[in-house]
This record gives structure tokens, sequence and C-alpha cells, in this order.
């Protein structure tokens, strides 16, 4: 592929980002509206891409990696303790699942559907991870964290897909904030026991 066509193809994928952003419904999303955000005919974007849900897969995939490592930078930055920093990352994902529905659906679906260690899930289970290193220290070993921070993401990802149903079950409604950060206190407490 030539620079020519990297560069328009990048072009397509940061112009769908940016629908992406503007919209929060990838439904909403069409190849028009893609092709007219990056100044390209709709049958370039054909070209460069096997289907537009191809082309949104890779842009939110993009779109949710530069969330999860900005949202890490910024915790990295706060004086606080390790376990007030984990509680914090894990109600900010949370809520940012809330705000954004379609996009997460879309993420966290297609981790399940293509899984890979690169995949935002598995980003986001090495962010729990570090910030369950920076708690326990070496009085666990790597794996009985790992899977820790696999019950956390694993928790959260389910009641997010499933929020209907769990409040249908519970009581608890996912997409209350009050509700939904009381819930988050819930799963770390039972994690971190």
């Amino acid at each position: 592929m030539t620079k020519k066509e990297l560069d328009t193809k990048d072009k397509i994928i940061e112009a769908t980002i940016q629908l992406i952003r503007e919209e929060m419904d990838v439904n909403k999303i069409t190849v028009r509206g893609i092709a007219g955000k990056a100044g390209v005919t709709k049958s370039v974007i054909n070209y460069h891409f096997d289907s537009k849900d191809s082309l949104i897969d890779l842009a939110v995939q993009s779109y949710i990696r530069t969330v999860i490592s900005q949202g890490d930078e910024k915790l990295k930055k706060i004086d606080m303790k390790p376990e007030e920093r984990l509680r914090t990352r894990f109600k900010q994902a949370a809520g940012f699942l809330a705000s954004n529905p379609g996009v997460s659906r879309v993420s966290i679906l297609g981790d399940l559907k293509n899984a890979n260690k690169y995949d935002n899930s598995s980003q986001s289970m090495h962010s729990i991870f570090s910030q369950l290193k920076d708690i326990y220290g070496d009085e666990r070993d790597d794996i009985a964290l790992q899977i820790k921070a696999q019950q956390l993401l694993a928790s959260l990802q389910a009641i997010f897909l499933r929020a209907n149903v769990f409040k249908e079950q519970t009581g608890i409604d996912y997409f209350n904030k009050k509700e939904r950060n009381k819930l988050m206190d819930i799963i770390i407490d039972n994690i971190l026991k």
C-alpha cells in the first residue's frame, strides 16, 4: 500500500472516529456520512474496507483504546491510594459504557468475537491488573491478580450488556449513576476480599 493510500485510509478511520464521537450511536453512521466527513467518495471507502461494519469496528477499537489510555494517564497524575485509584477508574469505565452504549457494545462484542491480546478488553484487563498490583504488591502472585482483573472486567461487561435483565433481577439500574457507582463498589469489595 502506498503512502497516499495509507493516508487516505487513516483519514477515513479518523473521520469515522469523529462521527462516532458526534453520534454516539454507531447505527446512525452511514458510508455516505463517513465519505463526506473524510472528503472521499463511497467507492474509496469500499476500496479500503470490506464493509461499513469492519470500518466501524476498526474505528471503535481505535477510539476506545485512546479512551482507555487517556483515562489511565489522567489517574496516574492524581495522588491517591491504589484502592481508591482502582475504584475511581472502574467507575469511570462503567460511566463511559453507560454514556456510550452503542460504541461500547460494538467494542465488547467485537472483542468477544475476535479476541486477541491487543483488543480493548485485554487493554482494560491490563490496566486493572496494574492497579491490583499496586494494591497487593508481592502479596499475591501475578496469575491470581490476572484472574481478579478478569473477574472485574467480565462482571462489568456482562452487567452492561445485560443491563435490562440485571435491573429486573436485582432492581439495580446500571444507567443510574448513583446506583451504578454503588454497584461498582460492591463488585470491587467482592473481588478484593
